[in-house]
């Protein structure tokens, strides 16, 4: 399951989560993102996770099933990021990509029945996907920056769901490495 919602989030939503995003980016010295070359990232922005609560029942709605919550993330990209070939972790059963500035498309890739389908998001734009069933990338960004947020839920009737709040005490805390898997 992948699916595309257009226009899930307002473009004034897009600008001030962008500007919080760029604030806290900054403040907190623009911190390297482990999983992608030349891009910034943070895990669990209180802003991000507030998003991804208000962003919930359209997510059940568009799966079809109850969900916890798991985490945020936000992630800026810089010219020449490349997005590496994956599955998610346990907790990103369930993921949404939301764009939410951009200076040029950039295609989000995922692997269906061993063909690589593009998808483009404009800013604005989810796309909702199983993450542990699909494998998805990014080729090299041509562009400046491009600012993107990544919620992720997983089934309250699954066998994830221990992964609720991505096992952490709550939302908006810090994740204990020791849950941390590949």
């Amino acid at each position: 399951m992948v699916k595309v919602i257009r226009n899930a989030i307002t473009k004034e939503t897009c600008e001030f989560i962008s500007l919080n995003m760029d604030l806290l980016f900054h403040l907190v010295d623009y911190p390297k993102d482990d999983y992608v070359s030349n891009a910034t990232g943070y895990y669990a922005p209180i802003f991000l996770e507030s998003l991804l609560i208000h962003l919930q029942p359209l997510i059940e709605k568009t799966v079809s099933k109850k969900l916890y919550p798991s985490y945020s993330y936000g992630r800026i990209y810089y010219n020449k990021s490349i997005l590496e070939k994956h599955k998610d972790r346990p907790p990103s059963e369930y993921g949404v990509s939301l764009c939410i500035s951009k200076d040029i498309d950039w295609t989000i890739y995922f692997e269906e029945d061993g063909k690589a389908i593009p998808y483009n998001l404009n800013e604005t734009d989810m796309i909702v996907y199983k993450g542990m069933e699909y494998n998805h990338w990014r080729e090299s960004y041509q562009g400046n920056k491009h600012t993107q947020v990544f919620l992720m839920y997983v089934d309250v009737d699954g066998k994830y769901s221990d992964w609720k709040w991505d096992k952490r005490e709550g939302l908006g805390h810090k994740r204990d490495k020791r849950v941390m898997c590949s």
